[in-house]
Formats: C-alpha cells, sequence, structure tokens
C-alpha cells in the first residue's frame, strides 16, 4: 500500500495513547470511570463499568503521521486552529488539493459529529485512493464513529496485515473486539500493546477494562498498578485501580485489604496532584464500602475483628466513625461544588450520613 512505510507510520508512543487525561474515552479516571457501586459514594450510578464510547473512543485512537510528500505537509503543519469548525475554514485556504488535507477535513468533520459529510468525503477518498492505507485506517476510524463495528474490525484488520510490527492497529483492533463483545480476544491485543510498548497506557487501561468485565478483578487492579510512576496517566490508572478493587462489591465479601489497600492509594495520591475533588470523592467511595462491609456484619467486620487496624483515612473503623467520615468528605465536596443545585445534594446526602446524635 502506498503512502509512507511501516516505520513508526502510525504516530505512536505517548502522544498516541487512547484513555487517561482529558479525553478519558477508554477510561481512565475522572469521576464515575468505573461506574457506580453500592455504597453510593462519589456521585452514584448504575454498577459496573463505563461502556466505550465508539465515536469518542475512534477519535482518540493513534494518529497517522502526515506523509512528508503530500503537497500539502508543509501547510497542514503550520496550521494553528483547533476548533474542527475553525480547521475546516483554514482548510480550504490551502494552496491545492491533496489526499492529506482531505483526510484532516475527514476527521475534522468526525469531530463535529457531521457523519454524513464525513462519510461522503471517506467514499471520494476511497474512489480516488483505494490503496492508500491512510484512507483504509480512516475507513475504520469512520465505521468504528458510526458503530459500524464490524468494518472497522476488517478495516484495521487490514492495516494491520499491511504493517504487522505496529502496536496501533493492534489497539484498534482490541477496541472492535471490545465492542462486539470478543472480550477474550479484545484483552490479548490489549495485552500484546501494553508488554511489548507501554507507552500505549490505553492498552493497560483497555486490558483492566476487559478483566474487569470478565470478573476477573484481580487482574484487573494488577493491570492498572502496573503502570508505572514515570506516566502521565499514574494518577489517572491509580484513581481507576481504586475504583476497581470497590465497584460492585458484595458487602459480605472480604473487604478489608482492598479497603486498607483503596485507603492507602488515596493518601498516597496527594503527591501526584490529585485535586481535592477527586480525592474526596474516591474518599466517599472507600468509606461507604467500608460502612456497607461494617453494616453487613459479615466476618472480619466485627469491632476488634479488623486485623489490627482501627481507621481508614482518618475515620474510626466502625460505624459512627466512617459516618463522620462520609459526612466529613461530602460537606467537603459541597464547598468545592461549582453549582447550586449539586451543593445542595451534597449536604442532603453528608446530612443523610451524619450519625445520630442528642444534640
Amino acid at each position: 500500500m502506498p503512502g509512507g512505510g511501516a516505520a513508526n507510520a502510525l504516530g505512536g508512543g505517548a502522544a498516541g495513547t487512547v484513555g487517561g487525561g482529558a479525553a478519558n474515552a477508554l477510561g481512565a479516571g475522572g469521576a464515575g470511570a468505573w461506574g457506580g457501586g453500592a455504597a453510593n459514594a462519589a456521585g452514584g450510578g448504575a454498577a459496573g463499568t463505563l461502556p466505550v464510547q465508539g465515536a469518542a473512543t475512534a477519535l482518540a485512537l493513534p494518529l497517522p503521521r502526515v506523509d512528508p510528500n503530500d503537497p500539502n505537509a508543509g501547510f497542514l503543519a503550520g496550521l494553528m486552529a483547533s476548533a474542527p469548525a475553525e480547521l475546516i475554514t483554514a482548510l480550504r485556504a490551502a494552496p491545492t488539493g491533496s489526499p492529506e488535507l482531505r483526510l484532516r477535513e475527514l476527521r475534522a468533520l468526525l469531530e463535529m459529529g457531521e457523519h454524513g459529510s464525513a462519510t461522503r468525503v471517506l467514499e471520494e477518498l476511497e474512489s480516488d485512493h483505494p490503496d492508500d492505507w491512510r484512507v483504509v485506517w480512516y475507513r475504520g476510524i469512520t465505521a468504528l464513529a458510526t458503530a459500524d463495528h464490524e468494518v472497522a474490525a476488517l478495516s484495521f484488520d487490514a492495516v494491520y496485515d499491511a504493517f504487522p510490527g505496529e502496536p496501533a492497529p493492534k489497539l484498534a483492533l482490541g477496541v472492535c473486539a471490545e465492542v462486539l463483545g470478543q472480550l477474550d480476544n479484545a484483552a490479548e491485543y490489549y495485552r500484546l500493546v501494553w508488554t511489548t510498548d507501554p507507552s500505549y497506557v490505553s492498552a493497560a487501561f483497555g486490558l483492566a477494562r476487559v478483566q474487569f468485565a470478565a470478573g476477573d478483578r484481580r487482574n484487573a487492579v494488577h493491570t492498572l498498578e502496573s503502570v508505572p510512576e514515570s506516566s502521565i496517566h499514574y494518577t489517572a490508572a491509580r484513581v481507576a485501580a481504586v475504583r476497581a478493587r470497590l465497584r460492585q462489591r458484595v458487602a459480605a465479601d472480604p473487604l478489608l485489604d482492598d479497603l486498607t489497600a483503596a485507603a492507602g492509594q488515596v493518601e498516597a495520591l496527594g503527591a501526584f496532584g490529585l485535586d481535592a475533588v477527586r480525592r474526596e470523592q474516591l474518599s466517599a467511595e472507600v468509606l461507604g464500602t467500608a460502612l456497607d462491609w461494617v453494616l453487613s456484619g459479615s466476618q472480619g467486620s466485627g469491632p476488634g475483628a479488623n486485623g489490627g487496624r482501627t481507621a481508614l483515612l482518618g475515620s474510626r473503623l466502625d460505624e459512627r466513625g466512617l459516618r463522620f467520615g462520609l459526612e466529613r468528605s461530602y460537606r467537603t465536596l459541597a464547598r468545592l461544588a461549582q453549582g447550586g443545585e449539586e451543593r445542595i445534594q451534597l449536604v442532603e446526602r453528608a446530612n443523610r450520613f451524619r450519625p445520630r446524635t442528642w444534640v
């Protein structure tokens, strides 16, 4: 296939990662990334992992590098526009038409949700450049964004055949397998990328997500905790690990070890730039799960049966102490809330958890 060589053709490296950071496309870490939970501690929601969002995930996949031989390579390198609509306007000022110019337009249309227009641009590109691997890659991107998962998988598989050593097609195939419900295949692709190129931290998030979906909580946590401190996604991975330990837990489970580990991670994350809102959300989740566990009366949760541990996140490991801790966390979240309605809801939640007193 013409249009660029195999070596690093698909961007690769940290710049091409999916998941983590602002996009959260593959479940990396802001509030609610792992769904809700019985404790309803950090805003609640249905129990379970957040489903992969096809359109957002498609646009977060690695970008092919611009063909340096394209007539508009220099023009595209100098573009400063960031908003898709502004970019399309800027593209119209290009000195001449070219495949790379139309590919950039296609991506901007997808970012704007203009799927019909994007599909028409793609069809023109396929007619004019049927053997260009970049066009095949964007066929996969467009198909994934429009929920045509089978076509997406076939397209990415064709790019994989052309560049079998590249991580990006394997990552894309992992996403396709996941949305198609083929969790074993998805795990294999994600594992292959993560073990061969740790700069693709998105593969770790993807692997952990399918492990969690398959009921393999322990390995999901292990995968997330394997993201090194040197990664810019370390904090997001540790946040996800805390939630993976606690979500969908039955109060009767032996939870002390996971509660202790989760509390320790929340405390440690302050040194890695965890913001105050997420810290309190995680604290509430840990304390809420601990309260459910204590109230269940399950083995190991009674007074004096906590293996010598007497506190979590500064709260006594009993009903009264945990209720005070939850009240404190929700009042802190209320002070940090941006809107009045949210603040009221958080104050009401704090009041519900407040222990009964005689005054």
